[in-house]
């Protein structure tokens, strides 16, 4: 469709604000539709949790995944509209992080609005089910692997845990339980590391804590009708580009216990040839990852009315190639 290889890329849990995608909601009837079939589907109020809070409930995992994933989905549908074609005919490639992959397979004609939708409830529960221990996620940034890997060490008495996502070379996500998380984080605070704090996720993610969420959610894309992607989708495990359904199926079960390897996603990009991201969904946080990733590929965040028109601008322009 164009000279430019376009990704569109999905963000997970940890992205949410109160208030995201109030003017979005605002402007398109197509965005007014999509938060109403989420919520018809999970017969809870997305919108409202959106925009309004509590922050206490917006944060519960459920309400995360349905509104970011609505939130998600209503910008990919506004792009659908203004171009009249599907946006994996747009998007030479698709991935999300994390929960983002539910958006993404939607996106990329792999998964029913439907099914995404109830997955992802199913997997905020069979989550919350496993954690009985007491655990979350928090974040390192300004060491190295090896570095990051001698701080878990500092765990040693405390409990359990590990690193969960490798975000950039520098970054690093680590899951557990509370006692050994702040253990860690007071040994890559020593270490030198520039940020190394708590996040605001309830859950110990992408984590062997997961290992009863995952045997749940197995089972139950057993009854899923999961097609092969449409587009170039990238699996957050393997970091390599997946279509057979069999194998989505297992990805997204294996996620539960499995890290996701952005960095090393971001590392394929030149071997694509992709030259431009576009974040579908709340805050920057893919946006920025990928601009320091220095890939030759240059980001875009969609979070609000004017990024979204500036982004169908751009797109118009690169689809005119």
């Amino acid at each position: 469709m164009a000279s430019e290889k376009i990704i569109f890329v999905f963000p997970g849990q940890g992205s949410q604000y109160i208030g995201m995608g109030r003017d979005l909601f605002n402007e398109y009837a197509a965005v007014r539709h999509t938060f109403e079939q989420v919520s018809d589907i999970s017969h809870k109020d997305i919108a409202d949790v959106c925009f309004n809070g509590p922050a206490d409930a917006l944060n519960k995992p459920e309400l995360t995944s349905l509104g970011t994933f609505a939130h998600s989905v209503s910008v990919a549908r506004v792009v659908e509209e203004h171009f009249a074609t599907e946006l994996y005919n747009i998007g030479y490639a698709i991935v999300g992080h994390s929960m983002g992959q539910y958006s993404a397979l939607h996106c990329a004609g792999s998964l029913t609005l439907g099914d995404a939708a109830r997955l992802l409830s199913a997997r905020s529960t069979y989550m919350s089910m496993a954690d009985k221990m007491g655990g979350g996620m928090a974040c390192i940034v300004g060491l190295d692997k090896e570095t990051v890997e001698r701080c878990l060490l500092a765990a040693t008495g405390h409990g359990y845990v590990a690193i969960s996502n490798h975000n950039a070379h520098d970054q690093f996500t680590i899951s557990g339980q509370n006692a050994a998380l702040d253990a860690v984080i007071a040994r890559a605070r020593d270490k030198g590391a520039r940020l190394a704090k708590r996040l605001n996720v309830a859950v110990p993610a992408h984590c062997a804590l997961m290992e009863n969420a995952q045997i749940l959610l197995r089972r139950r894309l057993e009854s899923i009708d999961v097609q092969a992607p449409k587009t170039n989708w990238f699996s957050n495990q393997s970091a390599r580009v997946m279509s057979n359904p069999i194998d989505v199926k297992d990805a997204l079960a294996d996620q539960m216990t499995h890290g996701v390897r952005w960095v090393d996603i971001m590392d394929r990009f030149p071997e694509y040839n992709i030259t431009s991201a576009y974040e579908l969904g709340p805050g920057r946080t893919l946006t920025g990852l990928i601009n320091r990733a220095n890939v030759g590929c240059r980001a875009y965040m969609t979070d609000n009315l004017k990024n979204v028109r500036a982004m169908l601008g751009q797109l118009e322009n690169a689809l005119l190639r």
